[in-house]
């Protein structure tokens, strides 16, 4: 299961880049629709650090109370 969502993260990682290139290549030819998808790119990042980094406060907050 733990290798699993390892390789889910990988791929959300990989289809992240390909967002930020794909929308900078459509930016060229229309910009709305470019900066859209390099804006959609970016709120899929933020909000993966910001679990990671929820996730990784918890997990310390687990081990400080056992």
């Amino acid at each position: 299961m733990v290798r699993s969502l390892v390789a889910f993260g990988w791929l959300r990682d990989l289809v992240i880049v390909v967002l930020v290139l794909a929308g900078n290549f459509i930016r060229h030819t229309s910009p709305w629709v470019g900066t859209t998808v390099i804006a959609g790119a970016v709120v899929v990042f933020v909000e993966r650090f910001l679990w990671n980094w929820y996730l990784f406060d918890l997990e310390k907050q687990q081990s400080g109370n056992q």
